[in-house]
């Protein structure tokens, strides 16, 4: 059998490392009564509004091509839904939709990045935002929020300094591994550096709405102007349990739009008429639905502190925004999948590889604590009772 490098395969496709994560959750589901935390999901299923929407689009035989940049309602929606959260007003013009907030991240890279690039990526972060740039042939440098205490801290003089060559910005925040959340004046501030200097902004925004401080965590939203180089990107998938359906939606300057959208023609056409109904469903009737799961998950919040907030060894770091728990554990190396696959093995709980997220995240551990109280309680009891021993 031939191997894949005898194919000629890209060597930048060829490069790509298989996701840790998905080896770890491969793996557990294999075995019964495992209680996987280990993905990006809460167990809350999508609502039935949601559901009925797009089943409502099905009988009316709503299954042929849409408009690239997504159906008319479903944008001019999305754009009301942006200025109640922001000062701003914003027009269908300044939305366009997409096939999941991956797409999104995938349409932003491509509309600004080229081969050779520099990218500065701020890390702890989902391997997609360093991925993307480096399947378009970017030359990504990591950027690793500091650690203080139980905080993770951007430090902005050396992020500009790091960042002053760069072509573009990667930010997530809130984050997706660590729950930390840039303050606005933060965001305000990588704004001012980028107009001054010509760099292009990608914010990864997919968990703005679960803030346990505010309705919604600051955004690049509340500082865009119609001359920035700068994409936010988001996506159904977290804040309405939408995760299969794959939509999302970008927000930018007007003048982008026409290239975004012909992006979209030459990757994926469009999104499918009836998930877009599913969206504006939840865009316009799922206001009470993201409340409802933010208090389950705080919930979540407060049991991750209960049983894993005292354990010597354990560094339990702040959580003002996700559904995601970062721990630092003692002894823990830059591969932590023997750790979590005895993890498995012995108290039936999977969690996700710290350093799946990059270098700064060796030696930690994710949580998703977005399942059933019941069955997190469950798994926090096993990930406690491995810690206490793998610690001493």
């Amino acid at each position: 059998m031939s191997s894949s490098a005898d194919l000629d395969i890209s060597p930048i496709a060829q490069g790509l490392s298989e996701s840790s994560i998905r080896t770890v959750a491969n793996y557990g589901m294999t075995l019964p009564d495992v209680v996987p935390l280990w993905f990006g999901e809460s167990d809350i299923p999508t609502p039935k509004f949601i559901s009925e929407a797009a089943i409502a689009s099905l009988q009316r035989d709503e299954t042929r091509y849409t408009p690239n940049n997504g159906l008319p309602p479903l944008r001019q929606a999305l754009s009301d839904y942006s200025n109640r959260l922001y000062d701003q007003t914003f027009t269908p013009d300044n939305i366009v939709v997409t096939v999941s907030g991956t797409d999104a991240v995938m349409l932003a890279c491509q509309t600004c990045l080229s081969a050779g690039d520099k990218v500065v990526v701020i890390t702890p972060v989902f391997p997609t935002l360093f991925a993307t740039p480096e399947l378009l042939g970017a030359n990504v440098v990591p950027f690793a929020l500091e650690q203080s205490e139980n905080r993770f801290v951007l430090n902005l003089n050396a992020l500009f300094a790091e960042a002053k060559d760069a072509r573009a910005i990667v930010i997530n925040s809130p984050n997706n591994p660590t729950g930390w959340a840039a303050s606005q004046d933060e965001i305000k501030a990588i704004m001012e550096f980028s107009r001054a200097n010509g760099i292009w902004i990608i914010s990864d925004e997919v968990y703005n709405r679960h803030s346990y401080e505010q309705d919604c965590a600051p955004s690049f939203a509340n500082e865009m102007q119609e001359d920035d180089k700068l994409l936010i990107c988001n996506s159904f998938s977290k804040a309405w349990c939408m995760t299969g359906w794959r939509l999302g939606w970008l927000t930018l300057p007007q003048q982008l739009t026409p290239t975004i959208t012909k992006l979209i023609e030459f990757n994926v056409s469009c999104a499918p008429a009836f998930v877009q109904h599913g969206g504006l469903a939840a865009i316009t009737q799922g206001e009470a639905f993201v409340h409802q799961t933010l208090e389950r998950f705080r919930q979540g919040r407060d049991l991750v502190q209960q049983y894993l907030g005292d354990i010597d060894g354990v560094t339990l770091y702040d959580m003002p925004a996700t559904f995601y728990a970062f721990i630092k554990v003692k002894g823990l190396t830059d591969n932590s999948q023997p750790a979590i696959l005895e993890m498995i093995e012995k108290h039936r709980v999977g969690v996700a590889p710290g350093e799946a997220f990059g270098a700064a995240g060796a030696g930690h551990l994710r949580i998703c604590y977005g399942s059933h109280p019941d069955k997190l309680e469950q798994g926090l009891a096993g990930i406690r009772d491995y810690l206490i021993n793998f610690t001493k």
